[in-house]
């Protein structure tokens, strides 16, 4: 997922948590935003591992 997409994601999160009027439905889009937002920084941690990984087998 690009760059671009994942920043229209947020978008959509925040848009969604705030036109909401209710707090507890705001609260669980935060959350659900947050625990995204966790997941993509580790995956993308994952995905450099490999590639480090799969870049320096070829090296030998």
């Amino acid at each position: 997922m690009s760059t671009e997409q994942v920043t229209k994601l947020w978008a959509e999160f925040d848009e969604l948590a705030s036109n909401s009027e209710n707090p507890d439905v705001q609260f669980l889009i935060r959350a659900i935003r947050l625990h995204a937002t966790v997941l993509n920084i580790r995956l993308a941690a994952l995905e450099e591992q490999a590639e480090m990984r799969y870049s320096g087998a070829n090296t030998y």
